[in-house]
């Protein structure tokens, strides 16, 4: 019998990987760029501003994470589940409710900017002016971040993901470019800096406009309806472990800067600000790994694909690996060369960014198994366990580490982030092991696995004639295990075929492609799955051509066999699912 390989699932994975690394640049690379120029153009203190806004710019983020994440992760299982008008209902309100929740935030933030700059300086009030400077127009970067990467990541789920690239590659490289002409030539100081960011998001909605102009898209705006506390309930629990991950942010950097600025004064600050940006750097790689998963898994885990869910994993975990090793190895060997690209020239700052820059480069192996544990877990139904790890790592650990080694050496305290880490997945495995024997459930993973199966039989085809035709001679040598009387199974081996041969024949006639086919049996029905790579095509919709009887009146006569048919297009993958009664 045919094996299934997997291969659909990893090329996805590839496939979605850059665009989504692209993405996840909306929340890193912002404040990167803000820096290196900042650093650069204005010098050591206006770096040290950028820095010390961070607990605002984790408010901005909090809110994209609770509502994008949150939406996007309800919306894949959806789709796996094919609850069409439900994915509706989670995209409607993901976007709608980020952008009036950034809409709240900013007229707050307007309002008590000036003594939350001051508080946030330490009394400094060069440097409080220079915060509130930088932070006054960046704050409008919330609504147009909201819409233009929240509608992103739903453009990339919908099977667009070089689209939802391009939002974001426009949105920072405008940024880019009016960082250096605002400042450089236009002399609007720090200020020039925030402006640009919010503009550069402005920009990137822009290309959002054709999506939605797009009448075949897949996501639709529609009316809450009653549903809609449940449905922003559900929004928020999925989004909840990324929203929290930012207030641990937020609270760490309160507690850390305070640290750094009574022990090491502005220069540590500055050096701060280095490694902050260092870990942004390192997220847009490890966040972007991550995140690739959220539609994938979603989609797989709402179709109960363990199998599929299981490659993607470990592809992602393989690939997380070595950019890890890569990333570490770089930090490690050219700390000087991060702290010049910030603007930190002299001798002093060099010689503490050093050491500072390689014991802070230790947590990003943790960080980045973290994450894509966090995201796993969240959208596998166990938020609570992925909040759980954010805020042990983001918080409950790295702030007594910081605190105790710094108190031991001031130098010491760099060290903080990776001791949080280590200690973080050591809880875990402790955790992993009541939960594997309380649920008997395997591994780190811990699926809840369907076990109302009878048989299973997965295969992966190539997309040709000749598979499609030995595909329903293999399934007919199942007669002597099957569960499935006799007749059925010829039934199911006919459908098998001219399915496949309807795939063949649309959805791959100018080009290969793979075939995923899992077949479920229960006592009460069999159920086919049938994924594709292929450009699309609905058999459902399908108005036949003149003179192309043959592969018309298959699909019509799968119709009449199947007791239910339904087609969806789901990750850029063709997926018909039929049911016929053990009846």
């Amino acid at each position: 019998m045919y094996e299934r390989s997997g291969q659909i699932i990893r090329q996805k994975f590839g496939e979605y990987l850059l665009p989504t690394v692209l993405t996840s640049m909306a929340i890193s690379m912002a404040s990167v760029v803000d820096g290196i120029i900042v650093g650069s153009l204005l010098g050591d203190v206006a770096l040290a501003a950028v820095g010390l806004s961070g607990p605002l710019i984790f408010g901005i983020n909090l809110i994209y994470m609770l509502f994008a994440v949150g939406g996007l992760s309800c919306a894949s299982v959806s789709l796996g589940k094919r609850d069409f008008a439900m994915a509706n209902q989670y995209f409607t309100m993901s976007v709608g409710g980020g952008l009036g929740a950034m809409g709240i935030f900013l007229l707050v933030m307007q309002i008590i900017l000036h003594p939350l700059c001051s508080g946030l300086a330490g009394g400094d009030l060069q440097l409080a002016a220079l915060t509130e400077s930088y932070l006054r127009p960046l704050l409008f970067t919330g609504p147009a971040l909201m819409f233009s990467s929240g509608m992103a990541v739903f453009i990339r789920m919908d099977g667009n993901p070089k689209v939802s690239a391009v939002i974001v590659v426009i949105a920072n490289a405008v940024n880019l470019v009016l960082d250096y002409v605002l400042i450089r030539f236009l002399n609007t100081g720090i200020a020039g800096a925030g402006l640009s960011t919010a503009l550069g998001y402005v920009a990137g909605s822009v290309i959002v406009i054709p999506y939605l102009l797009n009448k075949k898209r897949s996501f639709h705006f529609v009316r809450p309806g009653k549903g809609i506390l449940k449905t922003l309930r559900d929004i928020l629990k999925s989004g909840m472990p990324k929203a929290v991950s930012q207030v641990c942010n937020l609270l760490r950097s309160l507690v850390i800067n305070t640290v750094i600025v009574a022990k090491l004064g502005s220069i540590g600050m500055s050096i701060m600000t280095v490694c902050t940006n260092m870990l942004m750097i390192s997220n847009i790689f490890e966040a972007g790994i991550a995140d690739t998963l959220l539609p994938i898994v979603g989609t797989l885990y709402g179709e109960r694909d363990f199998f599929g869910i299981r490659q993607a994993m470990i592809t992602a975990r393989r690939v997380l690996m070595v950019t890890s090793a890569v990333l570490v190895a770089f930090f490690l060997t050219a700390p000087q060369l991060m702290g010049m690209l910030f603007g930190l020239t002299s001798l002093e700052a060099l010689a503490l960014l050093k050491p500072a820059l390689r014991l802070f480069a230790l947590y990003l192996p943790f960080s980045g198994a973290l994450l894509l544990l966090q995201n796993f877990y969240n959208i596998t139904e166990r938020q609570s366990l992925a909040t759980s790890l954010v805020v042990m790592d983001g918080l409950v650990f790295v702030v007594p580490f910081a605190l105790l080694l710094s108190g031991i050496e001031a130098n010491l305290l760099w060290l903080s982030n990776a001791a949080s880490g280590a200690c973080t997945l050591l809880v875990l495995l402790l955790l992993a092991r009541r939960i594997q024997k309380k649920e008997d459930v395997q591994g780190l993973l811990m699926i809840r696995e369907r076990d109302d199966y009878i048989d299973r039989f997965d295969f992966t085809i190539t997309a040709s004639r000749e598979e499609a035709v030995r595909l329903s001679e293999r399934v007919l040598a199942l007669a002597e295990k099957a569960t499935v009387n006799t007749r059925l199974l010829k039934r199911l081996a006919l459908v098998l075929e001219e399915m496949t041969l309807a795939s063949v024949h649309y959805a791959h006639a100018d080009r290969s492609g793979l075939i995923d086919i899992l077949v479920h049996v229960t006592d009460r029905e069999v159920t086919i799955l049938m994924r594709d790579n292929g450009k699309p095509f609905n058999p459902l919709e399908y108005i036949p051509e003149e003179n192309d009887g043959l592969i018309t009146d298959s699909i019509g006569l799968v119709k009449k066999l199947a007791s239910r048919m339904e087609y969806s297009r789901q990750l850029g993958f063709n997926t018909s699912v039929l049911t016929f009664n053990i009846q």
